[in-house]
């Protein structure tokens, strides 16, 4: 363990999501002498500036000092941060340590039952269900992650008892490297191609997602899915205790989809626990999500009532296909956290049987769209596209060229503001049409973020009358 009293760190992002914002804090508050460096400047920093303005912090913004990143006891990095940044490797050209905020957590946490949630899409939601079932039940469990919410902030809740639950990204997953991480139960939801602008290839990306069960061994769980072609062959790869999920067959010990049913079998045991009937999210990929985190619970000894009286009530994660509004019949799904061509997919096949618009168009990841296009050219109930155009949204020019060569010219609408799209899309828009906010790309170059691109969406639906 880390003693961090007047010790020398440089916090290298401090970031919009909290992480480099609770990390920070923590620091400071162990008596360590801090300096902040962030490419952003003051300007698009202030709200976490603002919270952290009590502190005695050194502030570097705006570029980066080869100062900074020599001296020092430690650096923390922020996983947005590549890991062959020139500052990193001067760092370690000086032997100096490198964590993130999330191993210097595992480092201290008093707890080491370390429930880790991971895959390319349905993490977030997966992890909330597994926090409402177990909060529900009374159970003692912290919920931190890639959502949000600093690993410090849950911190001092954290009792040698208490189970730690925690989203993880593949980034996060990278610098955990060094600690051989063994989550004492991990979920991989599945594997899909994403950020491969900043990956070498799929495999590399994919790696990065397998390091959450890399290092487990017999006395631990993995929760994957056995309908992804990345996941569905693990057991060659790991020797711990495998629970499989799926929408498609029956599993050898797990949960499953059969006849509207959801399935839990594990030994002799095995139990209808839910009906797809009763769910609150819509969606085929909801229901692998309720099946990985039904797992989780049951493997700890939830009760089959337990279990399903709380999906009954989950209505689900904002961002993420989140109902907002009903407006004459017209209704209004917020899902800007989809930013693969795959997360949309999912999302439109949600409502098979509703009319739908919708709004795409962001910054590409090095993706292919051609799936996402032919989807959208199969599925009759697709009324209109509406596709946000903007100087960096070269995700928008593919998806447009793509669906032009399916000849949907006339289904197609372009604009270049998120609230001329809303606006366009009620105009156009029938009672009993869905209208989704589905970008399948990313929103940086117009927004901070996918969640500030989410909140302006609802701000421009609540405006409509």
């Amino acid at each position: 363990m880390y003693h961090l009293k007047n010790k020398n760190i440089t916090v290298m992002g401090l970031g919009l999501n909290r992480g480099g914002l609770g990390v920070t804090k923590f620091l400071c508050q162990s008596g360590a002498q801090v300096t902040v460096t962030d490419l952003k400047k003051k300007e698009e920093l202030t709200e976490t500036l603002n919270e952290l303005k009590d502190y005695n912090i050194k502030y570097v913004l705006g570029r980066h000092r080869i100062e900074d990143f020599t001296n020092r006891n430690m650096i923390i990095q922020n996983p947005a941060v590549p890991n062959n940044s020139k500052y990193l490797n001067i760092a370690r050209v000086n032997g100096i340590p490198i964590e993130t905020d999330l191993s210097l957590f595992l480092d201290i946490c008093p707890s080491n039952k370390i429930i880790a949630v991971c895959g390319t899409k349905g993490k977030s939601t997966v992890s909330n269900l597994i926090y409402h079932i177990w909060h529900q039940s009374n159970r003692d469990i912290a919920f931190a992650g890639n959502m949000g919410i600093s690993v410090f902030e849950i911190l001092p809740a954290i009792t040698p008892e208490t189970f730690v639950l925690l989203e993880i990204s593949s980034w996060q997953l990278e610098g955990l490297r060094q600690l051989k991480f063994k989550p004492y139960l991990a979920i991989l939801t599945n594997i899909l191609p994403d950020h491969l602008d900043r990956y070498d290839s799929f495999d590399a990306y994919a790696k990065s997602k397998k390091l959450i069960y890399k290092y487990q061994d017999k006395s631990n769980y993995l929760i994957t899915n056995l309908d992804n072609p990345m996941t569905k062959d693990v057991i060659r790869e790991t020797e711990a205790n495998i629970f499989w999920f799926s929408t498609k067959k029956e599993v050898t010990q797990g949960s499953y989809l059969h006849n509207g049913k959801l399935i839990f079998k594990q030994n002799i045991r095995q139990e209808t626990f839910y009906k797809i009937s009763d769910m609150q999210i819509p969606g085929m990929h909801n229901i692998e999500n309720i099946l990985a985190a039904a797992n989780v619970c049951f493997i700890k000894g939830l009760s089959q009532k337990e279990v399903s009286d709380a999906i009954k009530n989950f209505r689900g994660v904002p961002n993420r296909l989140e109902k907002i509004r009903e407006l004459n019949k017209i209704t209004f799904y917020n899902d800007t956290c989809a930013t693969t061509p795959e997360a949309t997919i999912a999302a439109i096949q949600s409502f098979p049987d509703k009319p739908l618009i919708l709004i795409l168009g962001g910054k590409d990841k090095q993706l292919n769209y051609k799936n996402l296009c032919q989807e959208i050219k199969n599925r009759k109930n697709i009324k209109f596209i509406i596709i946000i155009q903007h100087i960096k949204y070269n995700a928008s020019n593919m998806i447009l060229d793509g669906l032009k060569k399916l000849d949907l010219n006339e289904k197609i609408k372009v604009c270049h503001s998120l609230n001329k799209a809303v606006l366009i899309a009620y105009r156009e828009a029938c009672p009993g049409t869905h209208i989704l906010l589905s970008p399948a790309a990313t929103s940086f170059g117009m927004f901070q973020n996918e969640f500030e691109r989410g909140k302006l969406f609802r701000l421009e639906v609540e405006k409509l009358s």
